[in-house]
């Protein structure tokens, strides 16, 4: 099987309409995320699939649920986990948390979309990732990042928030001139242990 690196080139995902998180956005997400084989995992909100691939390809004796509302969007997470000749996802076509029938406590999950339920995510993340488990989430808009920051911290987690802007170089006239991507927050959820030994 090819190796992989977390940050996969953007160029190796059937992308379509749908948008998708960018190649530096999921290396940081990864590295905050520290997903190890034999690790069960959730992608909420998971778009293309490009973030359920990449923890997929982390855990290939662990297993990834991927959860998406979007019909076109969940035919572009069958075909990334075709590309990428994985086995270990499990799609699922609905909306968090409603539609996520888990009942065993899970070790990562990562949030990229919430379609206006994300108190309800946080609520259901609360109740279902390990002690030791590390959560996700990537936000566009502030009041997003604010919410599942403010939610997480009243569920007994600490926070580390970061925002990331990329911009990238490309060839305008012989010269190289840097477009901006959208800036993106990224926060790092983990249970407080001190307060949870209390």
């Amino acid at each position: 099987m090819k190796k992989y690196y977390p940050g996969i080139p953007d160029e190796h995902f059937e992308r379509g309409a749908v948008p998708m998180t960018k190649e530096e956005i999921r290396a940081i997400t990864m590295s905050k995320l520290r997903m190890e084989d034999g690790l069960v995992g959730v992608d909420i909100g998971a778009g293309t699939g490009s973030i359920t691939v990449e923890m997929a390809l982390q855990t290939p004796n662990g297993k990834v649920i991927a959860i998406e509302t979007n019909e076109a969007a969940m035919d572009l997470i069958r075909k990334n986990l075709s590309l990428f000749r994985l086995h270990n996802v499990i799609p699922v076509l609905g909306k968090a948390p409603e539609d996520l029938d888990i009942v065993e406590p899970v070790d990562r999950i990562v949030v990229g979309g919430s379609k206006g339920n994300l108190p309800q995510i946080v609520e259901w993340i609360a109740g279902h990732l390990k002690a030791d488990g590390i959560v996700v989430g990537n936000f566009i808009v502030l009041e997003n990042a604010v919410m599942f920051i403010q939610g997480l911290k009243a569920a007994g987690f600490d926070c580390e928030t970061i925002q990331v802007s990329v911009a990238r170089g490309r060839s305008v006239g012989g010269v190289t001139m840097m477009e901006g991507n959208n800036p993106i927050y990224i926060v790092t959820g983990k249970l407080n242990k001190e307060e949870e030994i209390q």
